[in-house]
């Protein structure tokens, strides 16, 4: 065999990023629940500077407090936005997909909105930007957990199923799934940030945000379940469907404890248990852990409803699924 006629295997590197990006991507969406709930939004009142530094040079060491906790969070969107930058560059480089590569520019595209956001939260001490930058950073985190699946190895040499019938009802419902799950983020940011609103209708969507925040709750985990138990029935991807419901398990246990330490027992608890040490707390480490692992832990639930209907489209053959041009030699390629 000639070198002309050897096969070039696709490059592993666009995965391998994408991989690096999301890792780093998901810590930034727990400093950042770490900064709503400590109110640290504002610890800076300038950006792209802290107190007047450039913020990559800031000594971050020596801050405490507030400033501690805003500015790592600044330093590891920094570090997101470098790696989305890394993985465009290696994206078009090493991959022949066209709409790999575009889906690429429209991550790198992303991080610098969700900067752009946090930027003008700060300039304008605006709690409205604030809220929407809160929202959009989960649909970042969604992107980059796109580019780790469809540059997988699985992705490029997966085949079809030839009983499509189930597998498109396993699709359909975690098309669902992702759908409340965001939903219930977007309600969750707005239940996090309406009490330091200070418009008249502020203590109004607190209220609606309560109450959408639970019907929310048990339609997710009434389809989440029923999306298990088709993933387990029909042989289709059984570990993520597994990993989902324990995430849910986990969210509901967090959502409660974060309620019980902000909130406090309902009355009727409170006749029946006795008072409580552990509820009610002020602002404190411990709500601090719970509230914004329950904010994680929901972006990770996001994340693996999305894993699960990639993956099916993938296998029923849904327009994502196109495979790799494969390279000979110098200039010829076959689909």
């Amino acid at each position: 065999m000639t070198r002309n006629n050897e096969k070039i295997r696709p490059s592993p590197w666009p995965h391998r990023w994408a991989w690096l990006l999301a890792c780093a991507t998901f810590p930034l969406i727990w400093v950042g629940g770490l900064v709503t709930t400590n109110d640290a939004g504002m610890a800076f009142r300038d950006w792209l500077t802290s107190d007047g530094t450039f913020f990559l040079f800031y000594d971050w060491l020596s801050a405490a407090g507030d400033k501690f906790v805003e500015h790592g969070h600044r330093l590891l969107g920094a570090l997101a936005g470098f790696l989305s930058l890394g993985l465009a560059i290696v994206t078009w480089r090493c991959e022949s997909r066209g709409w790999v590569r575009q889906l690429s520019l429209l991550v790198l595209a992303s991080v610098v909105l969700q900067a752009v956001l946090g930027g003008m939260r700060v300039v304008l001490d605006e709690r409205v930007l604030a809220l929407i930058h809160g929202c959009t950073g989960p649909l970042f985190f969604l992107l980059c957990v796109m580019m780790v699946v469809v540059t997988s190895r699985w992705w490029k040499s997966g085949v079809t199923l030839a009983e499509k019938g189930p597998a498109a009802k396993v699709f359909r419902l975690a098309v669902l799934c992702t759908g409340l799950a965001y939903l219930q983020l977007v309600v969750g940011a707005a239940l996090r940030h309406s009490p330091r609103m200070t418009h008249e209708s502020a203590g109004g969507v607190f209220q609606l945000a309560v109450y959408f925040h639970l019907v929310l709750a048990a339609l997710i985990v009434a389809y989440v379940f029923l999306l298990a138990w088709k993933c387990f029935r029909h042989r289709l991807q059984r570990v993520t469907g597994l990993a989902l419901l324990a995430l849910v398990a986990m969210q509901i246990c967090l959502g409660l404890g974060s309620w019980l330490v902000k909130y406090g027992m309902p009355s009727w608890a409170t006749r029946l248990l006795g008072e409580r040490t552990f509820v009610n707390h002020a602002d404190d480490g411990l709500q601090a852990a719970l509230v914004t692992s329950h904010v994680a832990t929901g972006s990770l639930i996001l994340a693996a409803s999305l894993v699960i209907a990639l993956r099916v489209a993938r296998q029923l053959d849904y327009g994502l699924a196109k495979l790799p041009q494969v390279r000979f030699g110098q200039g010829e390629t076959v689909s």
